[in-house]
């Protein structure tokens, strides 16, 4: 049976709570490596997610001729390199 795909916000929260029971030592070595996994998974998820909205969010410019303008959202660089880790 596929597993169940989480809602964004979902994702964030059930990551928050693997980082937690991972953090707290209170688990076994083998549990702390299945949540690794599965908040890998999730985070994974959760750039898919984010990388699929990245293009429908726009940014407003202000032109040289102090006009303004819509353009494509585009990441910083630093921001890019912390979702590969």
């Amino acid at each position: 049976m596929p597993k169940k795909e989480l809602k964004f916000e979902q994702a964030l929260s059930r990551l928050s709570d693997i980082v937690e029971a991972i953090e707290d030592g209170e688990t076994t070595l083998d549990n702390a490596i299945k949540l690794y996994k599965e908040g890998l998974s999730i985070a994974q998820n959760c750039g898919d997610i984010l990388g699929k909205y990245e293009s429908e969010v726009l940014t407003l410019q202000k032109n040289a001729d102090e006009a303004f303008t819509l353009a494509p959202f585009q990441p910083a660089m630093e921001a890019k390199s912390c979702m590969t880790m």
